[in-house]
């Protein structure tokens, strides 16, 4: 390419040169094109840094060289631990930004040139924690205030392998199966035992090495473990163990409802595990579904989707938002359920767009799980304010105050109560 000097680049999915460290930004950039384009629904996902990396790529002349100044203008990462995420929303900021922007950007959203496309209407529904899940989530998070404690004090740390705490938040406020927890230290020394005796040729590799691998793993797995090897089936989780969350519980709820009704249902998560606890939800309460994630050849993906279209008794399709969330067309289904969210909304917009398509005939419903008093919900205001953002920088400035507004709802609102959420953009 780099011979061929080509007068004009396009470049679809543009989004993915926000970081101009990556390898791939700057692979493509020696491309000597005299004009580059770039194609994206969703320009700026986290912060205006990601922008400003996007035109430095269109205009390498022009915004590389500055590259420093804009960093000091720019530079501001977003957290849960924000109260208010003002720096992130800097009036100051948002005005630079849509002024540099205002030349080099031509945006249109889904509804300005889809002008007969059906509704999308969002909503957030709250799960309780089931009373294992607080449990787990309560002694999480007491010790991750005595590990900022420690820093605070100045003592050293102990490593105890929990060295993201948010991350063990997230996990609890899902399912309880993602931890080991059934599984002790003391069932795994008799379960090896075992394995090695009646499964030599699988486990022949040193017992300490196999014991550190199951160490590492969750109840769900060696739960999966127990099924496949009836020597060690007498050390498995109880029965229906799968069905102890407060999210499988509205999950449940929710498409046994869809599924009386007629519709069809997209279910989105991050996490692969979390799939396999939903397969065994679904087996239990009788669903027909479908599936693929990252592991799914790409030349089965297509057989999939088909599937899907052709057989109505499949009511729900099971995907992970990384490897289903963009470049495939489910217009076959009129419901989406957002089983965790990502920590940048606009994944999860993505997602949910694949029902919402050239194609869809029905009104699509997104309902987003969030447990109630968990990280989940910060996650979900910060990815609010990403959004009221990226409204902000547009000049949406309806959709930016009706940001603001789901945000402050959000965070004055009584338990038990949901909202709306907005519609996508599309640039």
């Amino acid at each position: 390419m780099r011979r061929l000097k080509p007068n004009v680049c396009v470049y679809d999915e543009g989004h993915v040169l926000k970081n101009p460290k990556s390898l791939k930004y700057q692979g493509l950039i020696k491309i000597p094109a005299q004009f580059r384009l770039l194609l994206t629904g969703t320009p700026l996902q986290n912060n205006l840094m990601e922008l400003a990396a996007l035109l430095g790529f269109i205009l390498p002349d022009i915004f590389r060289e500055r590259q420093e100044d804009l960093e000091f203008i720019f530079k501001h990462k977003a957290s849960t631990r924000d109260a208010d995420h003002a720096a992130l929303l800097s009036a100051q900021r948002i005005a630079r930004a849509k002024s540099m922007l205002t030349p080099f950007v031509l945006r249109r959203k889904k509804a300005q040139v889809l002008k007969h496309m059906p509704a999308k209407i969002c909503r957030v529904e709250y799960c309780e924690m089931h009373s294992n899940q607080a449990e787990i989530y309560n002694a999480l998070r007491g010790k991750a205030r005595e590990r900022v404690q420690l820093r605070l004090s100045g003592a050293k740390v102990p490593n105890d392998g929990e060295n993201n705490p948010l991350m063990q938040l997230r996990k609890a406020a899902i399912h309880p199966m993602l931890f080991r927890r059934h599984f002790t230290d003391a069932k795994l020394e008799k379960m090896v035992d075992l394995l090695r005796r009646h499964e030599s040729e699988e486990f022949s590799q040193p017992r300490d090495k196999i014991l550190m691998e199951m160490r590492l793993l969750q109840d769900y797995y060696l739960h999966t473990w127990c099924q496949r090897y009836p020597c060690i089936k007498k050390f498995d989780t109880p029965d229906l163990t799968w069905m102890n969350s407060g999210k499988v519980e509205a999950l449940v709820h929710l498409v046994k409802k869809f599924k009386k009704n007629g519709d069809r249902v997209l279910v989105f998560s991050q996490f692969t595990l979390v799939l396999d606890i939903i397969e065994a939800v679904f087996q239990t309460e009788l669903v027909q579904y479908t599936r693929f994630d990252g592991a799914t050849k790409v030349n089965e993906r297509q057989t999939l989707i088909d599937d899907f279209r052709d057989d109505e008794s499949i009511t729900a399709f099971l995907l992970s938002t990384g490897a289903g969330g963009t470049g495939v067309n489910l217009m076959y289904a009129n419901k989406v359920i957002i089983f965790d969210s990502s920590f940048n909304p606009q994944d999860d917009i993505q997602a949910e767009n694949r029902a919402h398509r050239v194609g869809q005939t029905r009104e699509v419903e997104v309902v987003r799980l969030v447990t109630k008093g968990t990280i989940e919900e910060q996650i979900y205001a910060l990815g609010q304010s990403k959004l009221e953002l990226d409204s902000k920088v547009a000049g949406d400035e309806d959709l930016a105050l009706k940001g603001e507004q789901m945000v402050a709802k959000m965070l004055l609102q009584d338990e038990g109560q949901t909202m709306a959420g907005s519609d996508d953009a599309k640039a």
